[in-house]
């Protein structure tokens, strides 16, 4: 693994990246998923890897049909990879897109061992930036917040500290015995970017 691939905190060997990349400072792609970070090299690469794929499919024995689904499966692989690029080298880079809105919800787990986390909805005014960031969660713990606030992306550095805001709130509920709220809208006003 090179520079242009860094090992992020939550990464998934494999990872298909369903959701594409988002841009991520000001030279690099993250993928929302597993945390992958790309450089446009990395683009290109990950393109020529579904590429490669495809064009080995050619060599599959013809006979019941099932060479045909595999090179159609994976060329439709390779033009969902070229358009993910073509999306985010085409949208000018922006420094922040400003949000108008955050929902933060809180999520106490199940029984089944989940954790407490707070699912966070960004909603922007539109047009909503492809690169945007729109939707993540965080585990409901002080030291998991405050490594959110110090990320290079400045939207998630604000979100983090209104995050933090609504887990002190509902802490001190919860200190005084009172039921906590299990969620928080925050507007555009309340927000320094």
């Amino acid at each position: 693994m090179n520079r242009a691939e860094r090992e992020r905190p939550g990464r998934r060997e494999g990872c298909e990246h369903p959701e594409g990349f988002r841009t991520f400072k000001d030279v690099s792609y993250l993928c929302p998923v597993c945390g992958a970070e790309l450089d446009d090299g990395g683009l290109t690469r990950w393109v020529r890897e579904a590429e490669r794929l495809r064009d080995e499919s050619y060599s599959l024995e013809e006979g019941d049909g099932f060479r045909e689904i595999v090179l159609r499966d994976r060329q439709r692989e390779v033009y969902r990879r070229r358009k993910l690029v073509y999306e985010l080298r085409s949208t000018p880079r922006v420094r922040a897109a400003r949000p108008e809105m955050v929902l933060i919800l809180h999520d106490p787990g199940d029984e089944a061992g989940s954790e407490e986390r707070y699912d966070c909805r960004v909603f922007y005014k539109e047009p909503r930036p492809a690169s945007a960031v729109d939707r993540f969660s965080v585990p409901a713990r002080t030291g998991d917040i405050l490594d959110l606030k110090s990320d290079s992306n400045p939207v998630l550095r604000s979100v983090a500290q209104k995050v933090f805001e609504f887990h002190s709130q509902r802490l001190s509920f919860t200190e005084l015995g009172e039921t906590a709220p299990g969620r928080r809208v925050f507007y555009a006003n309340e927000f320094r970017l």
